[in-house]
């Protein structure tokens, strides 16, 4: 398959130390400010030995594009939030739906999740947008939910239940099988 996503090996440090403090995908994080390497390296550390947060790295044609996190991994009610970004600059049209599917597949599917949440600043219409692609439903408006540089922005919750995931999928005729 041209698209997959696998687990983050030593390798993958630098090019999402690159990716995460790349302005694009900066703006529309929590935290928008520039990641020193050393603090990098530590969350790095982390991320490979902490197994109670998931990371996977899309793959296109062994050439990674971006990344896919699952937090707050909830077992008993069988939810999870997710976070998600292209961090190369030259991905192939449609990949980041073609890795949001991959990564919903692999939530619903793999993980047995029945409900993945996405919480979305509220400036970030691309990303608003992108999970009503997918088939996510605004259950939450937070006003003023953070503070970045001294302004409060709203945060907008988003959520998916598996039931839905399988019929939104079909719509998009979206073909993959779920990783294993």
């Amino acid at each position: 398959m041209d698209y997959f996503l696998r687990e983050l090996t030593e390798k993958d440090k630098d090019i999402l130390f690159q990716w995460r403090n790349r302005e694009s995908i900066r703006i529309n994080m929590y935290n928008d400010q520039l990641i020193p390497y050393e603090q990098h390296c530590k969350w790095f550390a982390n991320v490979l030995q902490n197994h109670a947060d998931l990371y996977r790295l899309f793959i296109h044609q062994n050439m990674p594009l971006g990344l896919i996190s699952f937090h707050n991994i909830n077992q008993q009610n069988q939810t999870c939030s997710w976070g998600f970004y292209i961090g190369e600059k030259n991905a192939p049209k449609g990949a980041g739906t073609i890795m949001g599917c991959l990564a919903l597949d692999y939530a619903f599917y793999h993980l047995k999740i029945r409900k993945v949440i996405g919480e979305v600043l509220s400036f970030n219409k691309r990303s608003e947008r992108f999970h009503q692609k997918l088939g996510f439903i605004q259950e939450g408006f937070f006003k003023k939910e953070i503070c970045r540089n001294g302004q409060f922005i709203d945060v907008i919750r988003l959520a998916l239940f598996g039931e839905d995931w399988q019929l939104q999928k079909q719509q998009l005729n979206f073909q993959f099988p779920a990783e294993e």
